[in-house]
């Protein structure tokens, strides 16, 4: 993907959303800035900005913070803000100021690298009883020990409580019962202070239905989709990108993941790239690395469905399965990096802070638990946990498969008391080391063999070794990795009764070992 000629400039130049009103309505004849109150609300007109920002209507003051306002549309009623960050009344009333966030204790945070490591997906309103931030904060603890370098959050957006998110939410928003913005601000300070990431997914495919009453304001939708191209394009350019400023200058998360196909864009210039360039600029502004990542339909299950079928236990891995893994280690590495005209690096401003941002777009891996909650998952889908041993296999091979990974909490089973929940959290912490050296290596080809009932898969000095039976085997190495028992040791393996011995690898059943090649 190329970024192509330069995009037009973004519309508004005072702070937006912010306490002056501002708006893109490109079709209104008239737009007043409503304030409801005792007696009759207050009406102030708008005026539109000007020719060189085409469609946007502002107001000469500011709101204080705490009031309640919309906006009329040729003398319509009052309508919610497109750009709404607080709505107390509910998400179909009007919108109001939001103060600013001030209690932050991150300052001198720097993410670690997450592309080279893992998020683990946490659905707030499902991972705890009590469905908060405050509690979900209570599990970071745990996500820190399973060695993952953050957690990505199911949709957080404001939707109403009895229609549910598919029938409208409002992007700018938190919802109020999963804690707030306030709520999300302290998670995220949280996450922060335990070493971990925070990686948000704006719900773009849920704002486009009609509840959200966009349309009166201009081309904000199109089929089904927000409206990136024709007569909606700039302004709702303008709307995505503030968006997404807010969510990382104001909420200090570390990245966000879009759902491209919720986008109608057949425009020259893609608002992918055009997003990743400002994504860029921002990060080299606010001094710390940010990531965007590009999901949805038949994209991030690509991996999973196929190391499913080859892990069907108490048989042998399914030919079919394992030719689509060998056209898959073809298609999803080495990970994609948008181009763009001016590649930022790594520089050091001082001594100290690093700079830049690594842009991502396609090739990532989402385990089965990680997409229940998201925006294009079929409704109702469900989900059901494998056997101990299974999950063990699929998180050995999502975690050094060396695309950007999303895992859940069934693989991760931070929420779990349990023993074998503590001996999953142990064993996603035991592959985070191979996983750094699988990463280094993803341009390296792939080589499937399969013995009997063990499946072998080694990419460059790592392989991985999978009993599918029940029965104890004795693999010789030499008939699957070259220089058999003498270039190959055991790094790790789900079974403490794994072991090199000579030529072999001995392999109690449904067993998942790690082996590196030796130096």
């Amino acid at each position: 993907m190329s970024t192509g000629s330069r995009p037009p400039q973004p519309g508004p130049l005072i702070s937006w959303p912010g306490t002056r009103p501002i708006v893109w309505a490109p079709h209104a004849r008239t737009v007043d800035v409503v304030v409801p109150g005792p007696g009759a609300p207050r009406r102030r007109p708008l005026r539109l900005v000007g020719a060189h920002k085409p469609g946007y209507w502002g107001a000469d003051t500011e709101l204080a913070f705490g009031t309640t306002f919309g906006y009329s549309i040729d003398g319509g009623e009052p309508v919610a803000d497109p750009t709404g960050t607080w709505f107390p009344d509910g998400v179909h009333g009007l919108s109001r100021v939001l103060p600013p966030l001030t209690e932050w204790t991150d300052d001198t945070w720097q993410p670690p690298e997450i592309v080279a490591g893992a998020l683990l997906h946490l659905d707030v309103a499902t991972a705890t009883p009590a469905g908060t931030f405050d509690a979900a904060a209570m599990l970071l603890p745990r996500v820190a020990r399973a060695g993952v370098q953050g957690v990505e959050l199911a949709p957080v957006s404001a939707y109403d409580e009895d229609a549910g998110p598919a029938a409208g939410v409002r992007l700018f928003a938190v919802h109020e019962p999963l804690g707030g913005i306030t709520g999300l601000a302290r998670f995220v300070d949280t996450a922060h202070a335990h070493g971990l990431a925070v990686v948000l997914t704006p719900p773009h495919r849920w704002a486009a239905t009609p509840a959200t009453g966009l349309d009166r304001f201009g081309a904000y939708t199109a089929d089904g989709r927000l409206n990136l191209a024709g007569g909606g394009r700039r302004g709702l350019r303008d709307l995505l990108s503030a968006d997404a400023e807010r969510w990382f200058a104001e909420l200090h998360v570390d990245g966000l993941a879009l759902d491209a196909d919720a986008l109608a864009d057949r425009s020259a210039v893609p608002y992918v790239a055009e997003l990743a360039a400002e994504t860029l600029a921002t990060s080299d502004r606010l001094g710390r690395p940010l990531i965007l990542f590009v999901d949805g339909p038949r994209r991030s299950d690509r991996l999973t469905g196929a190391v499913r079928r080859l892990l069907a236990p108490d048989g042998l891995p399914d030919p079919a399965a394992v030719d689509d893994l060998r056209h898959l280690s073809a298609t999803l590495a080495p990970t994609t990096r948008l181009p763009l005209r001016a590649e930022h690096r790594w520089v050091r401003r001082g001594r100290h802070a690093p700079r830049a941002a690594s842009v991502v777009v396609g090739n990532l891996t989402r385990l089965p638990g990680a997409r229940t909650a998201m925006p294009w998952a079929p409704p109702g889908e469900a989900r059901h946990p494998a056997d101990l041993e299974t999950r063990a296999g699929m998180l050995t091979f999502a975690m050094l498969a060396g695309t950007p990974l999303v895992l859940d909490i069934d693989h991760v089973p931070v929420t779990d008391d349990s023993a074998e929940a503590a001996r999953l959290l142990d064993w996603c912490a035991a592959l985070a080391a191979p996983r750094a050296e699988t990463v280094d290596d993803i341009g390296l080809a792939l080589d499937l063999r399969v013995h009997g009932t063990v499946l072998v898969v080694r990419r460059g000095r790592q392989a991985v070794a999978v009993a599918r039976g029940r029965a104890d085997v004795r693999l010789p190495l030499s008939a699957v990795l070259p220089h058999g028992g003498d270039g190959w040791e055991l790094r790790t393996a789900w079974s403490p009764a794994a072991a090199v011995r000579g030529d072999d690898l001995l392999l109690p059943g449904r067993t998942t070992a790690v082996l590196r090649a030796r130096s």
